[in-house]
């Protein structure tokens, strides 16, 4: 169970009242009731907004068209605090870590991750919900991330492009999108995220204060751990690991959560596991997805953060009771 602030059901049912739905419709089976959307300090369970999300997409013909619409009214002021983090950063890149960092403060549903390569830099989005849902979400999620980084890096002054993977819907007024983002938004591409130019990521903001970021970033972390408070330690050392990269150390890993090691070794061993197995588990799950691509396995290794090949057979033989070598046979006999 995750608990974020009410506003983005605030904004759900704002937008769903301009397209004529009612709110007791939309509010329906989420647990919620409307007198607490006048309450701005209201907590809300994740899974309870995703049921109002399932009531706008059930309302509505076309989820894409929902989605990119919905998140256009997400704003910097939306995220509280951490909005004005952002907007204090030193540069985009730091803008942009600093909001990964604290994803969990967000209402995004989707999977984010930074990649360069060369000169491109990209926030690449993946969604697990399955269906239409799921095309809502990630358009509202993908959205959602460009207008604040439009707000952030000011119109005009850092261009943005939007990419999806999908076709481009036929009722969806892309030139009035583009207007209001300032960017320019491409279909069947090649993956769904936001792209730029990596030199463009060091570029001063113009709006960069160093003690006001380092006030709100601090308030971010106490508003994360707060957060955090409501998961199991085990998650939230995957989802760190995940964040800073595998080759991270426990000493790393308590840092960020702001815990000693020897604090963090006792909530695991309550949990009935240890920093070995959470990082093994972590590594051995991406080194399934990884055996299924013809890669070898020194390779595989060196990119899960093992010392070499013979040790991330050993761990994975340990966790899975095969070797690296039989499960990519059996998976491909499979």
């Amino acid at each position: 169970m995750t608990i974020r602030n009410i506003t983005s059901v605030q904004i759900i049912i704002a937008y769903g009242a301009e397209l004529g739905i009612d709110v007791d419709l939309l509010l329906q089976g989420s647990g919620l009731v409307s007198s607490q959307l006048t309450a701005h300090d209201e907590q809300v369970e994740d899974k309870q907004e995703l049921h109002v999300l399932k009531n706008l997409m059930m309302n509505s013909t076309s989820p894409f068209k929902v989605g990119m619409e919905l998140g256009s009214r997400y704003h910097l002021t939306s995220y509280g605090i951490m909005g004005y983090a952002l907007l204090a950063s030193s540069t985009p890149r730091k803008a942009i870590e600093l909001g990964l960092r604290f994803l969990d403060l967000t209402y995004v549903y989707s999977k984010i991750e930074l990649i360069e390569i060369n000169q491109n830099l990209s926030l690449r989005f993946s969604c697990d919900i399955a269906g239409e849902l799921g095309k809502l979400i990630l358009a509202r999620d993908m959205m959602g991330a460009a207008m604040i980084q439009r707000e952030v890096f000011e119109s005009g002054y850092l261009p943005i492009n939007l990419q999806f993977t999908s076709p481009q819907p036929p009722d969806l007024s892309l030139d009035a999108l583009q207007q209001l983002l300032g960017a320019e938004i491409q279909f069947d591409a090649n993956f769904n995220g936001i792209a730029w130019v990596a030199k463009q990521m060091d570029l001063p903001l113009v709006k960069a204060n160093a003690a006001t970021a380092k006030i709100c970033e601090l308030q971010c972390s106490q508003l994360l751990q707060q957060k955090q408070n409501w998961k199991p330690i085990e998650k939230q050392v995957k989802d760190t690991l995940l964040h800073l990269g595998l080759t991270s150390s426990m000493q790393d890993i308590a840092d960020y959560l702001s815990r000693t090691t020897r604090t963090l070794h006792r909530q695991l061993k309550q949990e009935q596991t240890s920093w070995r197995q959470v990082r093994d588990e972590v590594r051995i799950g991406i080194a399934e997805e990884l055996l299924s691509n013809p890669m070898k396995l020194d390779e595989i290794a060196e990119r899960l953060g093992f010392s070499d090949g013979a040790n991330f057979s050993h761990s994975f033989k340990r966790c899975r009771n095969i070797t690296p070598s039989q499960h990519r046979k059996q998976s491909k006999n499979n």
